[in-house]
Order: C-alpha cells, then sequence, then structure tokens
C-alpha cells in the first residue's frame, strides 16, 4: 500500500528504533531525563531560541501557547484555513476561552497591511502564523514576509506564534536557515513527527519566560506528566541528525508527482504551485467526488486524503520513492480513464 495521506505516515528508522531502546529514561517533568534536555537544547539552539519544552503533539504546543499569550476572551489573529481554526476541534474556543479573527488568504500567505488593520480593531493579544500552511499546499512564509507580519502585529503590542509543524520543509524549500525563519515569533512549535520521520513529539521554543509559563499551562493540559518522554526524545534527536537531508527529495518527488498529475485528462493542478511536499488536485472534472477518488484509489493500493469538496490531497515523506510516485501516478491516471470512459457511456444511452 502506498500511503500518500500525510507525512505523518513516514516511520522511525532503524537508527530511531535503535535509540529509542538504548535510552537512559528519566523523570522528564523534573528535568531529569537527558534525552529530552538535549532535544530541548538542540532545537532551541536550531531556532535560535534560549530555550524549549517538549510537547506531545503539535496541537497541544499550539494550544499550549494560546493559554501562554492571551487570556480568557483575548482576540487571536489567522489565517481563516489555519490548522488551529480547522484542524483541532476549536480548542481555542473551547478550551482556551479565545476569540479567534481570521482573514482569508488564498495561498496562506496573509497580506501584512490587513493584518496591522485588524489587529488595531480588535485589540488582538496573538497572531497566529503557519508555516508551511498545510490547506493552502505547504506553502512556505519567507523569512522577509514573516518579519513583516510580526512587525504589523507588534505595532499594536500583538505576539506572535509560529505553528511550525512542517517548517523544516519551508527550511529546505527557501533554502534559509531555521533560525531565520522562527526569529520574528515570540514562541515556535516545530514538529519532529511528519517529514522527519520521528515517532511524536514537538519542541516549543521561546524566550526563558514563555518556555516557563508554557511548562505551566501544558501542566494543566495533562502535557507534562509523559514520563517516558525520553523514549520519543532520543528518536527526535536522530530524527534531526539523519533525515533533515531527505526534505529535498520529498519536495522534488512531489514536484514530479504534479507534473504527472497535471498532464492527466480530468485533474486540475498547477505543479508550478507545489512548493514543499503537499499535493493539491481538484478532481471535480472526473466526475468523480473526492471521496469517490480517494475509495478508488485504495482499491488500487494507494491512500490519499479528501481536502475539500473539490480536491484531494498527497504528501510525499521518506517511505515515498520514485517508485511509489509512479505507481500513485498511474493509479490516479488509470481512475480517470475509467470515469471518462463511464461518463462517455452514460451520455451516449
Amino acid at each position: 500500500m502506498i500511503d500518500l495521506r500525510s507525512d505523518l505516515c513516514s516511520l522511525p528508522t532503524e537508527e530511531m528504533w535503535e535509540a529509542m531502546r538504548a535510552a537512559e529514561l528519566g523523570w522528564a517533568t523534573y528535568g531529569e531525563d537527558a534525552s529530552v534536555n538535549e532535544l530541548c537544547a538542540r532545537v532551541a539552539a536550531l531556532l535560535g531560541k534560549p530555550a524549549a519544552l517538549w510537547v506531545p503533539t503539535c496541537g497541544m504546543a499550539n494550544l499550549v501557547a494560546l493559554l501562554t499569550f492571551c487570556g480568557a476572551g483575548d482576540r487571536v489573529v489567522l489565517e481563516s484555513a489555519s490548522h488551529v481554526l480547522t484542524s483541532e476541534a476549536m480548542g481555542i474556543e473551547t478550551i482556551a476561552g479565545l476569540e479567534p479573527r481570521s482573514l482569508w488568504a488564498a495561498d496562506g500567505r496573509l497580506d501584512p497591511d490587513e493584518v496591522d488593520e485588524l489587529v488595531a480593531e480588535s485589540h488582538a493579544a496573538l497572531l497566529v502564523l503557519e508555516n508551511t500552511h498545510t490547506r493552502a499546499g505547504g506553502t512556505a512564509l519567507s523569512v522577509e514576509l514573516t518579519k513583516a507580519l510580526a512587525e504589523a502585529a507588534g505595532r499594536h503590542g500583538c505576539r506572535v506564534h509560529l505553528d511550525g509543524a512542517r517548517l523544516v520543509n519551508a527550511s529546505v524549500a527557501l533554502d534559509v536557515p531555521l533560525a531565520e525563519l522562527a526569529a520574528p515569533a515570540n514562541s515556535v512549535a516545530l514538529s519532529l513527527n511528519k517529514g522527519l520521520s520521528a515517532p511524536m513529539g514537538t519542541v516549543l521554543a521561546g524566550s526563558d519566560a514563555v518556555v516557563e509559563r508554557a511548562r505551566t499551562m501544558l501542566r494543566r493540559l495533562g502535557g507534562a506528566s509523559v514520563h517516558r518522554a525520553g523514549i520519543a526524545a532520543a528518536a527526535g534527536l536522530v530524527a534531526l541528525e539523519t533525515t533533515i537531508h531527505g526534505i529535498a527529495d520529498d519536495h522534488r518527488r512531489a514536484r514530479a508527482l504534479a507534473a504527472r498529475l497535471a498532464a492527466v485528462p480530468g485533474l486540475r493542478l498547477q505543479p508550478a504551485t507545489v512548493e514543499t511536499n503537499i499535493v493539491l488536485v481538484d478532481v471535480s472534472c472526473t466526475g468523480l467526488s473526492p471521496e469517490e477518488v480517494v475509495r478508488g484509489l485504495a482499491a488500487d493500493g494507494v491512500l490519499v486524503m479528501e481536502r475539500d469538496t473539490h480536491r484531494i490531497r498527497l504528501v510525499t515523506h521518506r517511505l515515498i520513492g520514485d517508485a511509489e510516485v509512479d505507481r500513485a501516478a498511474e493509479a490516479l491516471a488509470r481512475l480517470a480513464a475509467s470515469a471518462e470512459d463511464h461518463g462517455t457511456a452514460a451520455r451516449a444511452s
């Protein structure tokens, strides 16, 4: 089975499993786990921040950041299709008690002037950015745009949290260090279990004061009591050393997949817009719904995700090689051709 639903579907390497088995575990809550301590120090340095905190998931790290910077009833500015608003069960409202104020950007890249205006009008306490932007197709925020957005928010005393679930992908695609992308933000969540293939875990980084308050918020959410966190942290350390180099290949294969699919009658996409490892394909002209395409491909050994009412999503990762790209493209071409044949037959009858 070829699993293109998400880069979360990649698996730890054998070297990661070895590190997990060999990890000397300590009580992470009290700072006694060597792997957790080293991982947090390593990621803080990579992101150019003074301190960092291990969190079980990126969704929890985002929620911790919301609680760290905001009080009940505060307003938060985000892009309308951001992960925090669309994929985290609206914890921003139901748990944090905050009021989201959204702006739409088709490519996930907010306009600094619009952010400036909305932050000023709403007296927002926090601006949340996402890099790369998942629902926009893995688009990357440049250093310059991130800085301009942070400055727009900062003019009104508004702080910035960066959801960096795929920040490594942005760093590789833009060929800039992680620290430069993270510099304008007050906090950054870096996921280790997507393109990096670690089994779980996110590191939330910021100033000493931010991380200390975040630690309290994490305890309140029950996320600070993962007493064997060193197992995941040991794998995370290996991931930072060994799998970042493969991210460029994920991007290359995503572009190759997009180019193949763009040539298939009935499929609509623009290969030039594929910046990282996410490919969005409009299947509406095939006469099939995304749900039908997902089912049809699964029957042919390819797993993809329904993105919305007219698109499917395919994500490349460490377990997707050139052969898997070819087989996935062929499967989707077969399905589209079959749908066209059925449509022609139905019209003729």
